[in-house]
């Protein structure tokens, strides 16, 4: 039988993430990309928002290569539970995905996101909406060729590495992350590789509240013609991530254990700014918990919730 994922081009969303498809079966796929320097977040290894978007793709192929010619998916729900910190920018990252429950109108995929040595760096369940044959029509553009797509973005880098240097540690020490994140506001402190090679940009910081923005550009289309449910979810990421950091006290350090996205509307690729405002809504001595509101054109469509794990200065564990 000749799949909807066997038969769809090559996205923009994947040329511009570099995407491998390492092999497609009937509910089950397995991807690659590349552990870019391009990836890279503010501490110098792969931003944990880029397992999320790799899974995400991951599923979309599994669950796209269980439906006949014609008929189409979108992301509903994503959550991942991220293992460990987030890997160095070296080799690959890939994932593999199946899908454990399909009827005709849902489809729930699990999968593994691994590093470039096979081991489990994050673990993502996600739930679709079916589009059966000839009920969902493509937005235009969605088969454009990527070489074509107008974009003010670089070419999507494979042999040159981005000019970057990570949060020094007695930054971190020294500095909250309030007062990071209003240096990059500042211009004092470049972007991070992965906000330049997508186009996110910090537009807000006050204390655990901050917003990012992103073009919804073509580079990020899918197959469907709309944007990458990953790309959003990255960018949630950041917004979560971002909140949390602004609330953060000199020599705090923190990493993301979870983050669940309910995508509600589609969102074309017509230029548009996305805006994810991230907010604190817990803050405990060793848990913050953040969520985001993402809009287009003032159109909420979509939604977030993460959790971080934060570690303290050593000047204070003795008082916890």
């Amino acid at each position: 039988m000749t799949t909807a994922a066997e038969t769809r081009p090559q996205s923009p969303i994947a040329y511009l993430s570099g995407r491998r498809v390492i092999e497609v079966a009937d509910g089950r796929a397995t991807l690659a990309i590349p552990a870019s320097d391009w990836f890279r977040g503010p501490k110098g290894r792969i931003d944990s928002g880029m397992l999320a978007f790799l899974a995400d793709m991951t599923h979309f192929y599994a669950v796209l290569s269980t439906l006949p010619a014609d008929a189409a998916c979108t992301t509903a729900e994503l959550s991942i539970t991220f293992l460990g910190q987030p890997p160095d920018a070296e080799g690959e990252l890939s994932a593999s995905s199946e899908v454990v429950y399909a009827d005709e109108r849902n489809a729930l995929a699990l999968a593994f996101v691994r590093d470039d040595q096979g081991g489990p760096i994050a673990h993502s369940t996600s739930r679709y909406f079916v589009f059966p044959a000839g009920t969902y029509t493509p937005r235009r553009g969605a088969e454009a060729s990527p070489t074509g797509v107008p974009s003010s973005l670089p070419d999507p880098p494979r042999t040159r590495e981005p000019p970057f240097s990570p949060l020094e540690e007695n930054t971190l020490d020294r500095l909250s992350g309030l007062e990071i994140l209003k240096a990059q506001l500042a211009g004092d402190l470049v972007s991070p590789p992965i906000d330049r090679l997508t186009g996110i940009r910090l537009a807000h910081a006050g204390d655990g509240h901050v917003v990012f923005a992103l073009p919804a550009h073509q580079w990020l289309q899918q197959e469907n013609g709309t944007v990458f449910g990953g790309a959003i979810a990255l960018l949630a990421k950041s917004a979560t991530a971002g909140a949390v950091q602004a609330a953060a006290g000199p020599g705090t350090r923190f990493g993301a254990l979870d983050l669940k996205v309910n995508f509600l509307h589609a969102v074309d690729a017509d230029g548009t700014e996305l805006r994810a405002e991230g907010k604190v809504r817990h803050r405990g001595r060793r848990l913050v918990i953040a969520d985001t509101t993402v809009t287009h054109g003032g159109r909420t469509v979509a939604t977030a919730t993460g959790t971080t794990a934060l570690t303290p200065p050593p000047s204070q564990r003795s008082l916890q």
